[in-house]
């Protein structure tokens, strides 16, 4: 494939389509998003934090196993 300069340009504005279109059409998207904080006050909210998101994504994410 032939790489230019407008191919360059072009490259992170469909990555920016692709984060807009998972986060406005979750139901066609294959990725997830969640909005988490950055700053907590204590290292108990930190870890309960971790759990919750640990448990979100557990049952978010699905295997498909063809074993």
């Amino acid at each position: 494939m032939k790489v230019n300069t407008v191919y360059k340009v072009y490259r992170p504005m469909r990555r920016f389509g692709n984060l807009i279109k998972d986060i406005f059409f979750p139901n066609k998207s294959t990725h997830w998003w969640m909005r988490l904080p950055e700053c907590l006050e204590t290292e108990q909210e930190k870890k309960d934090l971790l759990k919750a998101i640990q448990k979100q994504v557990k049952q978010r994410i699905q295997v498909y196993e063809s074993n």
